[in-house]
C-alpha cells in the first residue's frame, strides 16, 4: 500500500506543478491557487503519512522550481508588455480621423445616428450627434473619439 500512497503524493504534486505552469500561460486566479494547493498538500501528505524522504524531496523540487516558473512568467509578462508598447506606437485610423474635426462635409447616406458622409474624397463612417440626419444633408465634425467621428447637421 505503501508505493501506491506515495504514487498518489507524487500524482497530487505533479498535478499541481502542471496547473502552476499553466497560470503562468493563461492568468487568472483560480488554476494557480489550485496548483499552489495541490502542491502544499502533497508536501503536506508525504510528511503527514510518514514518507519524509519524499516530502523533503517535494520541498527541494518546489524550491528549485520557483526561479524557472518566475523566470517563465516574466517572460510571458515581457511579451505581453511588447505587444502593448507596440500597440501604443502604432499609428492607425483614429489618427487620420482627427485631422477631419471642425470640416464640414455631405451626408452620403441616412444618419440615425450611424451612417457614411464624404469629406473631400474620404469616406468616413459617422454617427450623428443626436437627430437623424437625412442623406445629402450638409454636416461638420464635431468630436473624434478613437475610430467614432461625431457630426452635427450643418443648417444654412
Amino acid at each position: 500500500m505503501s508505493g501506491i500512497a506515495q504514487m498518489g503524493i507524487v500524482v497530487l504534486y505533479v498535478f499541481g506543478m502542471a496547473l502552476v505552469v499553466v497560470e503562468v500561460f493563461l492568468p487568472g486566479v483560480i488554476l494557480g491557487l489550485f496548483g499552489l494547493a495541490c502542491v502544499v498538500g502533497a508536501i503536506w501528505l508525504a510528511f503527514a503519512t510518514g514518507y519524509t524522504p519524499l516530502g523533503i524531496v517535494l520541498v527541494g523540487l518546489t524550491v528549485l522550481s520557483i526561479p524557472v516558473i518566475v523566470w517563465m512568467w516574466l517572460r510571458v509578462i515581457n511579451r505581453v508588455l511588447v505587444m502593448k508598447t507596440t500597440e501604443k506606437d502604432a499609428t492607425g485610423a483614429a489618427v487620420e480621423h482627427k485631422t477631419l474635426v471642425g470640416q464640414e462635409g455631405v451626408a452620403l447616406t441616412q444618419l440615425r445616428p450611424a451612417g457614411v458622409a464624404r469629406f473631400g474624397d474620404t469616406k468616413v463612417d459617422v454617427v450623428s450627434e443626436g437627430p437623424v440626419i437625412e442623406r445629402d444633408a450638409r454636416v461638420k465634425v464635431i468630436e473624434v473619439r478613437g475610430n467614432r467621428v461625431v457630426v452635427r447637421e450643418v443648417r444654412r
